[in-house]
């Protein structure tokens, strides 16, 4: 192999992998946290390789956190919240060279900045303003409300992986668990109020219920003071109490999405529901993602079945869903030419998926997945502002500083035992729904 001719992205993914196989995990990052007497939590990593500071502050409030018929709120106040004195801060970050974004999830409403080391008071001053109070302009209010109107006929309606994923959740989930989606029902978007907009934001932007996550260069003794300046002073708030439903027992739903944009491709999805909670376990949550990766890999058996052998699949897919909704599921996406050769396909994964605990996962497909795995951290852990989403993911869904910087060296201990006890654990169980994308003539049929 001619050196000259590798990119330099191919040479630093060979020298970390290097790296990760002969010199152990990766050496942790100089992380700090510390939570202020009013319940907010600051977490600095730190990593001086240029002069920048990657601000974001999360907030534990989702599309989860909608109120009954009003869909869409979390994520029409983030809109509100992110234009609220637009100009005075986004000519200021121009002005310095600067950047920020906001987004919403089930479970956050995440809004970040990143700055010139020397301007990260700013910052700090802005983000507390916007937890203290929201100021909704009424021509702004409409505007944004036809903007996410057009986001939601784009990504949904007109959209059929959008429709049939909203179908799918909504079936399967209720609404505290992340059943509607986060754009919302139409209707419902139509109907939302300022007002509205209001209580969402006094319910839920508290100091107590908000990571800060900084990472790049600052000096923390500063951080330390900024934080107690600005949001120090900011009341804590007595938080509504998260309504814990109780999954219904075993129930098989079988739901029937008929898309006139499929031609005569057709789509199984099985949703198993884990036997364990991420919450309880990261050690199995680690353990679980990577075994699911083997099964994605081309070489993984079933792929190799459904799709080589007996040509009755186009895709196989494994995904892990935690820490979103009531529960944390298991998904597997079969895709098909023809509802002829889905319906052999899961004929098939009905018997095959009897096999898993024996021929899931094999030792060179683990060794291999670990090892990307790895390397893949290494690059988060690279770059400030996905090191810095990394953590805060992490962190609003309860884990601390210390388990996230033990997430490689689980991956290490990772066995082939353990992965493969996991998948027959999981699949041995009936599924809790299945979802099926037909070609819209078989609703004639």
């Amino acid at each position: 192999m001619n050196i000259t001719r590798l990119s330099v992205f191919t040479v630093k993914k060979i020298v970390l992998g290097f790296i990760l196989l002969f010199g152990g995990s990766q050496a942790k990052y100089n992380v700090v946290d510390f939570v202020l007497e009013n319940g907010l939590r600051v977490v600095c990593i730190e990593k001086k390789t240029s002069p920048i500071t990657f601000f974001s502050i999360w907030y534990r409030c989702g599309s989860k956190c909608d109120a009954i018929s009003k869909s869409g709120a979390a994520h029409y106040l983030e809109h509100m919240a992110f234009v609220a004195n637009k100009m005075e801060f986004s000519n200021f970050l121009e002005d310095v060279g600067a950047d920020k974004n906001a987004f919403t999830s089930i479970n956050a409403i995440c809004f970040h900045e990143l700055v010139p080391k020397e301007n990260i008071e700013t910052v700090f001053i802005h983000e507390s303003r916007r937890m203290i109070s929201l100021d909704i302009d009424d021509d702004a209010f409409l505007s944004e409300k036809g903007a996410i109107l057009e986001e939601r006929s784009t990504r949904v309606d007109n959209d059929p992986n959008g429709a049939s994923q909203e179908s799918l959740l909504s079936n399967i989930f209720n609404r505290e668990a992340g059943g509607i989606g986060i754009i919302g029902w139409k209707h419902e978007i139509q109907s939302i109020t300022k007002k509205d907009l209001y209580k969402f934001h006094r319910k839920w932007f508290a100091p107590n219920n908000a990571v800060v996550v900084l990472s790049g260069d600052f000096d923390l003794n500063q951080i330390k003071k900024m934080a107690e300046k600005y949001f120090g002073k900011i009341p804590p708030k007595k938080l509504p109490k998260r309504v814990k439903k109780t999954p219904s027992g075993p129930c098989l739903k079988e739901i029937k999405y008929g898309s006139p944009k499929n031609g005569s491709a057709s789509v199984a999805e099985y949703i198993y529901r884990t036997p364990f909670s991420s919450k309880e376990s990261l050690k199995k949550t680690i353990a679980l993602e990577v075994a699911l990766k083997v099964m994605n890999r081309p070489a993984s058996f079933v792929k190799k079945i459904l799709k080589d052998a007996l040509n009755h699949a186009t895709e196989v897919a494994f995904s892990y869903v935690d820490r979103l909704f009531q529960y944390d599921i298991v998904v597997l996406e079969i895709a098909s030419p023809s509802i002829d050769d889905l319906g052999d396909a899961e004929n098939a994964w009905r018997y095959l998926k009897n096999k898993l605990a024996y021929a899931g996962v094999l030792k060179s497909e683990l060794d291999a997945v670990k090892r990307q795995e790895l390397v893949s951290l290494a690059y988060k852990k690279d770059d400030i502002i996905e090191m810095s989403n990394y953590f805060g993911w992490l962190l609003i869904n309860g884990y601390s500083v210390d388990e996230i910087q033990s997430i490689d060296d689980m991956i290490q201990e990772v066995s082939e035992k353990e992965c493969n006890d996991l998948l027959r654990e999981i699949f041995s169980q009936d599924p809790i729904a299945i979802f099926r994308i037909l070609p819209k003539s078989y609703d004639r049929e």
